[in-house]
């Protein structure tokens, strides 16, 4: 991709070096596994379904953007 612009990068890419990684995790949900993102307070939200399965990703339940509550993982699980 190209940008072509008048403004300068510094200011174009600001906010993209000023963001720290959120923490993500690979963990098993509904019988499928996901990786989600941390958002705190024991709550994560989908970013991708990890499943061979056809009927998995026809799940509401296991679509990205899709907010888990009082959720614990196992200890020892992947952290990317």
């Amino acid at each position: 991709m190209i940008l072509y612009s008048i403004v300068p990068p510094e200011v174009v890419f600001a906010n993209a070096q000023d963001e720290s990684p959120a923490r993500r995790v690979e963990i098993e949900w509904k019988g499928e596994k996901v990786e989600a993102r941390e958002l705190g307070n024991n709550r994560y939200v989908i970013e991708r379904l990890i499943s061979t399965s056809p009927k998995a990703f026809l799940n509401p339940d296991l679509q990205p953007g899709t907010v888990i509550e009082n959720f614990m993982p196992a200890r020892g699980g992947q952290e990317n």
